[in-house]
């Protein structure tokens, strides 16, 4: 299987969750994988990190996979480097992710925000895909609005040449509205042959609690 690159259209879709679910669907395979979250901004003092529920995912504390970039200020990666006096490189994120194939793993990484989102000044997680040879995973609100969105970071990722695996509509309400109702047919006609996975709302479920939840909706994307 393809290294994975889970992102979102927008922040706060879910990413961390539906990347913590695929490395409980790939480990309960026997496969040996690994989350790394490179940029993790945002951080606050009573709030488990993305970065330690990928490492409770994988089942490891491995340092390789730790962030190259942890910032308390909740803006775009290279925006809050730049403030911090600081910025990811992305060689030496290259570099990681290689020493990690060679220790056997394979990758899912997730991103921050939305596609182009600035990793590092003229660098995105798009760059990333493409040059590591990712496949894309793409986390999305389930309701109006998502349709463009979704389109729109899925031409992006077909003019960089970046397969998108699967699609996840992400937080669907317990009495869906009508779009979020008719939003799924909608994206098999839109997107023919991509597959989808509509994962609901749990209200009051922890991170890692809603990652176990996800983990075996979320396996149809590993073929």
């Amino acid at each position: 299987m393809r290294d994975l690159l889970i992102n979102g259209t927008d922040t706060g879709v879910g990413k961390t969750v539906v990347a913590a679910g695929m490395l409980l669907a790939l480990r309960a395979r026997g496969v040996r994988a690994i989350g790394l979250k490179p940029a993790e901004t945002g951080l606050t003092p009573n709030e488990r990190a993305d970065s330690e529920i990928l490492a409770w995912a994988s089942g490891t504390d491995e340092p390789l996979a730790a962030p190259l970039l942890r910032l308390a200020e909740p803006l775009a990666p290279a925006v809050a480097a730049e403030r911090a006096g600081t910025a990811l490189d992305p060689a030496r994120l290259r570099v990681r992710l290689q020493a990690l194939r060679e220790e056997g793993y394979t990758l899912v990484v997730e991103g921050a925000g939305g596609l182009l989102v600035p990793l590092a000044w003229g660098f995105t997680a798009l760059d990333l895909a493409e040059a590591e040879n990712l496949e894309a995973v793409l986390v999305a609100r389930a309701g109006l609005g998502t349709l463009n969105h979704i389109l729109l970071t899925a031409q992006a990722l077909l003019a960089r040449g970046v397969r998108l695996k699967g699609v996840v509509l992400n937080g669907r309400s317990r009495e869906p509205d009508l779009a979020e109702t008719t939003n799924p047919a909608a994206l098999a006609r839109l997107l023919p042959g991509v597959p989808l996975v509509v994962l609901p709302r749990w209200p009051g479920a922890s991170t890692g609690e809603a990652a176990r939840r996800a983990a075996e909706p979320l396996a149809p994307l590993l073929a």
